[in-house]
């Protein structure tokens, strides 16, 4: 489009000057054509309210795949989700959690536990540029060798298996550019 404007202006005689002008305005037309189309995602910078936006989305991701991690157990292979748990964690919440990651995995073996999370509900609580406080709901179904005769029911439809719901008080913690699980507590 500029390039036919411009071949235009060349034809028409017009001066260098006019012609600038004529690609400027082609070009600032351009420009409000994306911004329109594209909204304001298309701009080389971010806003003030997407800046935040975005830092809500990454804290309530970190809170929500902590949580999942925390909460996925399968005695068949403790190790590599204790090292995902460890990988989304930092501070003292990494430290207490493999101060108990031995005693964990043999409880796990032990009763040939299966636990998968699943996340109902993220709301943040409050949020500074490096910690974030948000309220987490989760339900998890729980098989193990105790619950093996377990009938399923309208509260927990799998059979041979616990259903139990949780309610959580997530930290977390800006690393770097991740944020990170620093704490996590249950709500009774």
């Amino acid at each position: 489009m500029a390039g036919e404007l411009l071949k235009r202006a060349s034809l028409a005689g017009w001066s260098r000057p006019e012609k600038a002008i004529a690609a400027a305005i082609v070009l600032v037309t351009a420009a409000i054509v994306a911004v329109l189309v594209g909204g304001a995602r298309v701009l080389p910078w971010q806003t003030g309210a997407e800046v935040r936006i975005d830092r809500q989305d990454q804290v309530r991701s970190a809170a929500t795949a902590g949580v999942l991690a925390f909460l996925d157990v399968d005695y068949h292979d403790m190790e590599a989700r204790m090292k995902r748990v460890q990988a989304l964690s930092t501070g003292t919440f990494k430290k207490e959690y493999a101060s108990t990651a031995v005693d964990l995995k043999a409880a796990a073996e032990q009763a040939q536990a299966v636990s998968v999370g699943t996340v109902k509900h993220v709301a943040i609580n409050r949020l500074t540029a490096q910690q974030a406080i948000v309220l987490v709901t989760a339900s998890n179904v729980v098989s193990n060798s105790d619950t093996a005769a377990t009938k399923a029911t309208t509260e927990c439809p799998h059979a041979g298996a616990r259903c139990d719901q949780y309610r959580f008080v997530v930290t977390v913690s800006r690393v770097g550019s991740r944020w990170l699980l620093s704490d996590l507590a249950g709500v009774s």
